[in-house]
């Protein structure tokens, strides 16, 4: 299951998917409040998140997931494993944020006062390697058509999300993936977070931004295959 950050949608996940898609049942809903779920009833909360993703795993009888998610969609995995792992085999959670470095209160100001401006330059900075103008258009797109009050109220989520408490309660195997340039997120964070977990590992990729998805779409790959054969193999044992 392919979790999606704040303010996109599924379809960031359209080259892992293609890799995936021909030996593995891959599953990328839109969180609520994003994308196709941006109808979803309010209030857009983790608690509201967590359910979702949790009644979804039950509604198609998923056992064994694979969670892989980014930054929004890491805090929702990770809050979702922390609660019940019981369909959970482990969490790949890729720029996995926190309240400590996420500046809540400076961008929901700028949010409310230029919110398509805040989505172009969020296009801008999110990747250190060069995009096309296609694709940073793709990705101030996606940002720019998320209602306002789902960003503002995941803004709040993030504000909120403390990750260290919430990974030292994760009983599965989690891999912490973080771009070694992230200016959005420091690394530091996902460093603690892999401390805290008691079977958390961290894998930094150089020359990445904070939008590893994109920006590192090739070793983000390999190390979810990576991750999933390590599964595999203790679970043999």
């Amino acid at each position: 299951m392919l979790l999606h950050g704040w303010c996109l949608d599924g379809s960031l996940w359209a080259y892992e998917e293609e890799l995936l898609v021909n030996d593995h049942e891959v599953v990328i809903p839109d969180l609520p409040g994003f994308g196709r779920s941006d109808a979803v009833a309010e209030p857009y909360d983790m608690a509201t998140h967590v359910d979702a993703v949790a009644e979804l795993l039950e509604e198609l009888d998923l056992t064994d997931v694979l969670i892989v998610g980014f930054a929004f969609g890491a805090a929702v995995g990770l809050s979702l494993a922390a609660r019940d792992d019981s369909r959970i085999a482990g969490i790949v959670a890729v720029g996995v944020p926190s309240s400590t470095v996420f500046p809540a209160e400076r961008m929901a100001k700028s949010i409310r006062r230029d919110w398509p401006d805040f989505a172009r330059r969020s296009a801008a900075v999110l990747c250190r390697q060069p995009q096309s103008e296609a694709t940073l258009a793709w990705i101030e797109r996606t940002f720019g058509q998320t209602p306002l009050r789902s960003a503002l109220q995941g803004v709040s989520v993030l504000g909120e999300f403390a990750p260290e408490p919430v990974c030292s309660a994760v009983g599965v195997p989690v891999l912490f993936v973080h771009g070694e340039d992230d200016d959005v997120i420091a690394v530091d964070v996902a460093r603690a977070c892999a401390k805290s977990a008691p079977r958390g590992d961290l894998e930094v990729l150089p020359d990445c931004g904070h939008l590893v998805v994109l920006d590192q779409r090739g070793p983000l790959h390999e190390a979810v295959l990576r991750f999933e054969r390590n599964l595999n193999t203790a679970g043999a044992r």
